[in-house]
């Protein structure tokens, strides 16, 4: 799915907005925690507990704490991949640096989630300090109070981290439509399929010449169509069969009409007209179109209705899969690009063949004035969804500016070919 995306923040904005939100974050919960702590000192609710129980309510109050630190982890890392941004800088940088060496993978969340931990837990020092040097310096102070402000303190950074969580959901998710309730193929349709635009001059030009390294006479499976055709019909000629998955019937049903000639049925003319000047006919007769259409059609046996999330999203495997701006349209988490991607690859036979586009840094493109998220992913992301089990054609990722900042939101796209490597210690005729 091509369309338009909010603006993606600069690195630099990124991390002006990393250092404010530590700095604001930071006094925030230092205030929170020591008001709990304090006021339930000072409330004497806990006064006549013995020493036991006081040490007992202080360990109930580390695992409340760690409860909404996860929460907070879990939000935090949602808000890097969706935004770049961090209410921890540290987190930010451990993750910004193993994003580098390693993708946008469970690896960057993993460091991201460590030096946020690992800040957290150097926050609670300040506390012991000031509780138990004041139970040292005035008997006014007992060792239980001071482990019952700790206790508070605990609390009170549980309660702010669980809202910090919530309110980081509410920033990622901000603007974001549901694919179940909010998406109308019409609607994507009339917004981006009139014309032939950029992206798709060098989609459909990169499908029709990978396809020269399908296996002919061959099923084709093409995962996550959305309500298009597009890219189908430079498959026309090679595949035995198409088939064709989607995880909106709303879209599959888009495809029946124009498979059964219904009325008001989207026209796909132009793109066909355009895949067979890529082919190598430089002016395509109006029979010529119709004949690709109606080649399509025949070869069009099986509309299923498919699910990334699943693992195993059919039952059966392909000599070659295309999947064109699928996984990194339907998801704002990186990481959950990562486990659609390895869902869909998995489709593919040892030695078959994977065709993938996605956009290039993305964060959320609009369908009739909503909002749907994006990946934002890159080539490096990309290059590491593949690796190890996929060796690219040529020269790997192909980056291709589109000049389409102003009128979708997005200036590149990623274009990749590769094959899937054979069973270690299987025998290759040939």
């Amino acid at each position: 799915m091509d369309a338009a995306h909010r603006p993606a923040m600069s690195p630099v904005a990124a991390w002006v907005v990393s250092l404010a939100a530590t700095v604001a974050s930071t006094y925030a919960l230092d205030a929170v925690a020591a008001a709990t702590g304090a006021g339930l000192v000072a409330s004497g609710m806990l006064g006549d507990l013995g020493h036991r129980s006081v040490v007992a309510f202080l360990l109930v109050s580390y695992a409340a704490w760690a409860f909404g630190l996860r929460a907070g982890l879990r939000a935090n890392g949602n808000l890097l991949a969706a935004t770049g941004t961090s209410s921890n800088v540290l987190s930010k940088l451990a993750y910004d640096l193993t994003r580098r060496r390693c993708g946008a993978g469970s690896a960057a969340r993993l460091a991201a989630a460590v030096a946020y931990t690992g800040t957290e837990i150097a926050k609670e020092v300040p506390y012991y300090l000031a509780a138990f040097g004041a139970a040292a310096a005035t008997d006014a102070i007992t060792t239980d109070e001071a482990l019952i402000f700790l206790g508070g303190a605990n609390l009170g950074a549980a309660l702010y981290e669980g809202a910090l969580a919530r309110l980081t959901r509410t920033v990622v998710g901000r603007g974001h439509a549901s694919f179940d309730t909010d998406w109308v193929p019409a609607e994507y349709l009339t917004d981006y399929y009139r014309t032939v635009e950029p992206d798709e001059i060098a989609t459909i030009a990169f499908l029709v010449d990978a396809m020269r390294h399908a296996e002919p006479d061959q099923p084709v499976l093409y995962f996550g169509t959305g309500p298009t055709l597009h890219h189908v019909f430079a498959c026309a000629e090679t595949a035995s069969e198409i088939h064709l998955g989607d995880y909106l019937p709303e879209n599959l049903a888009e495809i029946q009409r124009w498979i059964e000639r219904a009325p008001g049925a989207h026209d796909w003319r132009p793109f066909v007209r355009y895949t067979l000047r890529c082919e190598g006919n430089p002016c395509p007769t109006d029979a010529e179109v119709t004949a690709r259409e109606d080649l399509t059609r025949a070869k069009i046996t099986t509309i299923v209705r498919v699910d990334a999330r699943h693992p195993r999203p059919l039952d059966r495997s392909y000599p070659t899969v295309v999947s064109a701006y699928c996984a990194d349209s339907a998801t704002g988490d990186r990481a959950t690009w990562e486990l659609f991607m390895r869902h869909i690859t998995g489709l593919v036979q040892p030695g078959g063949l994977f065709l993938t586009a996605a956009l290039r840094r993305c964060r959320g493109y609009t369908v009739g004035g909503k909002t749907f998220p994006g990946a934002d992913i890159d080539e490096g992301d990309l290059r590491a969804a593949l690796r190890p089990h996929f060796t690219p054609l040529r020269e790997g990722v192909e980056v291709v500016p589109t000049d389409q900042h102003g009128a979708h939101g997005y200036a590149g796209i990623l274009l990749c070919g590769a094959r899937r490597a054979h069973p270690a210690g299987t025998l290759r005729c040939g």
